[in-house]
C-alpha cells in the first residue's frame, strides 16, 4: 500500500494537485498540516481516503485533528504537524511520545526540511514542504515500511 505524505502546502494548491497527479498508485493521502484550504479541496474531490492533521497556521475546524493515531497494515502510525512537540528545536519530545504510545512510524512536518531516521524501533519521517516542492511516499508491504523523499520538478 502506498501512502502519499504531504505537509506545509501553505495555499499552494497548484503544487499539491501536481504532486497528487504524479502519484497515481497512492491509496491514501496524509496531509500533516499548514494547508487547510487546499487539503480540504483535495479531500472533497479525491477518490481515496485523505486524512488531515492541523498545523499551527490552520484555523481550527472539525475536519482537522491535532494528531492522527492510525493502524494501517499492522503498523501503528502517529502523525502530527509537529509544532506541539517543538520539532524545530529537536525531536526529543516527539521521540518520547513515540515510545510511550508504542508507535512504529511517526510522521511530522512543520520544519519544511525532509527527514528520515530509524531510532529504537521507530521510523521518523518528515516529507518536507509542498511549497518547496517536496513530498514523500510511504510504502507498506509484507516486507516492511519503505520511505521515499521526492521532489516535484
Amino acid at each position: 500500500m502506498r501512502i502519499l505524505i504531504v505537509s506545509d502546502s501553505h495555499q499552494r494548491s497548484d503544487l499539491l494537485s501536481a504532486i497528487i497527479a504524479r502519484e497515481p498508485e497512492a491509496a491514501m493521502i496524509i496531509h500533516l498540516g499548514d494547508g487547510k484550504r487546499e487539503a480540504l479541496e483535495i479531500k472533497n474531490n479525491a477518490n481515496i481516503p485523505v486524512l488531515l492533521a492541523k498545523g499551527n497556521c490552520d484555523i481550527c475546524c472539525e475536519e482537522l485533528q491535532e494528531e492522527l493515531d492510525l493502524q494501517i497494515c499492522g503498523k501503528h502510525i502517529f502523525a502530527s504537524h509537529g509544532d506541539r512537540f517543538n520539532v524545530k528545536f529537536g525531536l526529543e519530545k516527539l521521540q518520547l511520545y513515540a515510545r510511550l504510545s508504542n508507535s512504529d512510524i511517526v510522521l511530522f512536518g512543520h520544519t519544511h526540511v525532509p527527514y528520515l531516521n530509524y531510532e529504537d524501533g521507530v521510523y521518523f519521517f518528515n516529507p518536507g514542504a509542498v511549497r518547496d516542492r517536496c513530498y514523500g511516499c510511504l510504502d507498506l508491504t509484507d516486507s516492511g515500511a519503505f520511505f521515499i523523499h521526492k521532489m516535484l520538478k
